[in-house]
Parts: C-alpha cells; sequence; structure tokens
C-alpha cells in the first residue's frame, strides 16, 4: 500500500516561460513578489517577467547565497510583508527557489526564519510560481526547502505539502547559459536524487518508474551537456530528467548520500550535489545487499550490477571534473568520526534502505 500525490502543476517546454500570463490567467494575483538567483538577474529574466505581467510585479529579491540562509529568507519575508504580497515567483536554482518557498511559509505564518526552522512547522504558505534555471535540483515539483543558519552551524530541511510550488515552469531554455561546472553539478544531483530514492524505505513502484525514466535521461545526455551546453536536445532531456526526478523523490525523500552531504557542506563548503556524488556510488553498494530493486534497475540502465554501475559513477564525475576522494575535496580524514555521526543524525538517515552502524559508515569513509 502506498500513496502518490504531487500537488504542482507542471508546464513544461522551451519558451514555456513566455506563457506565464496565459499560465496565472483565471488567478487574480496583484501583488508579486520576483525572487531571483543574481544570474537571472544578470540574463534579463527578471526584466521579462515585469515586462509579462507588468506592474503586478512590486519588487524583486535578489543576492540568494548557494546554500539559502535564514537572513535571506527574512530579507523576502520584508518584500513580502512591504508589499502585501499574494504570489512569489522564484526564478533560478535550488537556492533561490528553497529560499523562496520557506519564505511562503514564514510571511504566511507571521514568523522569522529562524523560528520557522527551528520548530519546523508550516501553517500555511503563500503561493509560489518555479521557474528552475538549473537541471538538478528540482525544487519546483517538491515539498522541500533547505535553509542553513551561519551562526549556529544549521543546515535544515522544511517538509511539508504546504511547500509545493502552485505552478513550475520548465524552461530548458533557461538552463542554455548554464557554464560546465553549473551543468556538471546540478546534472550530477539528478542521479543522485534518483539513487537516493531508489535507496529509500518509502520507495514505490511509481517513484521507482519515474527513477529509472530520470536516470536513463541523465546517463545518456549528461555528458553531452556539460561538453556542449548548445546542444538543445540534451539540456531539453535534463531539465526533463531533473524535473522527473523530483517527482519521484517528492514522494520519498532523500537517503543516504544526502544524509552524509548535509555535514560536508555546512562545515567544509562542498557544494551540495557534489556532498551528495561523493558518497552515493558507495550507498547504492550497501543498499543492493539489502533490496535486489537495485541490481534490477541496474541491469535496466544496461550496467551490469550495481557495481558495475557504482563504477561508472566514479568514472563520470571525472569526466565532469567533480571531486571523489577526501585529498580532492581537501578534507583531512581525521574528521571522519564526526562527519559518520552527523550522517546518522540527519533525519534522511532513517530513509536509507541499508541501516549501517557508525563504524561501518567510518569503514565506508575511509575507502574515500
Amino acid at each position: 500500500m502506498f500513496l502518490f500525490a504531487n500537488h504542482t502543476e507542471v508546464h513544461f517546454g522551451a519558451g514555456v516561460l513566455q506563457t506565464i500570463d496565459e499560465v496565472l490567467k483565471d488567478t487574480n494575483y496583484q501583488s508579486i513578489v520576483v525572487v531571483a538567483s543574481n544570474s537571472q538577474v544578470e540574463n534579463g529574466v527578471t526584466d521579462l517577467l515585469e515586462s509579462l505581467l507588468g506592474n503586478r510585479v512590486k519588487a524583486v529579491v535578489s543576492n540568494i547565497e548557494a546554500n539559502p540562509t535564514v537572513d535571506n529568507v527574512d530579507h523576502i519575508v520584508l518584500s513580502c510583508d512591504t508589499h502585501q504580497a499574494d504570489l512569489i515567483i522564484a526564478a533560478g536554482g535550488g537556492s533561490a527557489m528553497d529560499a523562496a518557498k520557506a519564505a511562503s511559509a514564514a510571511y504566511a505564518r507571521g514568523v522569522e526564519a529562524r523560528q520557522l526552522i527551528d520548530d519546523k512547522l508550516v501553517t500555511s504558505a503563500l503561493p509560489l510560481v518555479a521557474i528552475p534555471s538549473t537541471s538538478g535540483s528540482a525544487s519546483e515539483v517538491t515539498p522541500f526547502a533547505v535553509i542553513s543558519d551561519k551562526e549556529r552551524g544549521l543546515k535544515v530541511s522544511l517538509n511539508s505539502k504546504l511547500l509545493y510550488p502552485k505552478y513550475a515552469l520548465v524552461d530548458p531554455e533557461m538552463t542554455y547559459s548554464c557554464p560546465p561546472s553549473v551543468t556538471a553539478i546540478s546534472g550530477i544531483d539528478v542521479i543522485c536524487h534518483a539513487l537516493d530514492s531508489i535507496g529509500s524505505v518509502n520507495n514505490n513502484p511509481i517513484s521507482d518508474a519515474l527513477h529509472l525514466k530520470a536516470l536513463k535521461l541523465a546517463f545518456a545526455n549528461l555528458e553531452t551537456a556539460y561538453n556542449d551546453g548548445k546542444d538543445v536536445t540534451a539540456r531539453s532531456n535534463m531539465a526533463l530528467a531533473s524535473t522527473i526526478a523530483g517527482l519521484g523523490f517528492s514522494q520519498t525523500a532523500t537517503s543516504g548520500s544526502h544524509a552524509m552531504s548535509y555535514y560536508l557542506t555546512s562545515e567544509f563548503g562542498i557544494p551540495h550535489a557534489e556532498a551528495c556524488a561523493f558518497s552515493l556510488d558507495q550507498w547504492i553498494l550497501y543498499n543492493a545487499e539489502v533490496d535486489n530493486r537495485m541490481d534490477d534497475i541496474s541491469a535496466q540502465l544496461g550496467f551490469k550490477n550495481t557495481r558495475a554501475m557504482s563504477d561508472e559513477i566514479n568514472e563520470l564525475k571525472k569526466r565532469l571534473g567533480l571531486r571523489s576522494t577526501f585529498e580532492e575535496l581537501g578534507i583531512d580524514k581525521k574528521h571522519i568520526p564526526e562527519i559518520a555521526r552527523q550522517t546518522m543524525a540527519a533525519g534522511n538517515y532513517q530513509n536509507n534502505l541499508a541501516q549501517l552502524s557508525e563504524d561501518e559508515i567510518i569503514e565506508m569513509l575511509e575507502r574515500k
């Protein structure tokens, strides 16, 4: 028995951003705050939104950090309060979308961001339109938002069906300007999302089917998009892979590699997706030992077994310029015991099929 319910209306295709006024035609939003990554301000996306939506756009909030902070969220909330916002539009990568989602909840509840991440109580939220500019985070179709409190060294994941964007406009053209490094990091996130979710205790047949499709698209198109950012087919397929994976993990949540990633990001500044990919090759091997679905899915992807897929993930990371060892990350192995402890303390560690002991996680990390 399982439930599958995603609450986001998805509009997909090249040029779909231009249809935003049509998407909103049956609504009566009159005070819109746009949250945008700096790149989308520079690329003219915010100007385009203002031209399409006219004076309904009251403010643009940018300067969102790579790991969005409580200060970022509070800045958005202040803008919403100033303009009595009735809709937020988030244009950017996962950082902009997560910050906007958290702000939609904090503003609707009338609290500061720090209180929201402390009690994780989402009682209501402003409606939100999500427009991803990268192919990876899939925040446009998930009920999650990850927010950092740098003063306290915290990275907190919010989870509520109220955080689902009302609309997602997934326009592959938004990703054409992504540099290779961003394409690599966001693209490996698609693979991490799919495999972490297959390795989640919350997996179900629908999510598995979605993740299999996402993985087929990602393995077939990520390198092409990385090597030739103007390849329209590869860009479109990666955007589709990201959204499909998001639809899947919106139901299952993530597991081992994500649980390990949070401390690597908050303590050592490793970019989120690279931190996830760092240990992904190991988690899928452990999960394959307790559930033969991993070998079955590996075979459907053209690999002999999960070990072969694990090896290919490491080779793919090399070709994408992503780091795979502690030495490459610049992290002393003396930190391994604390990384293991922090992994087990992360909420989504309990989702992982293979429940490893602290010693087993340490053993895993010693191989990196």
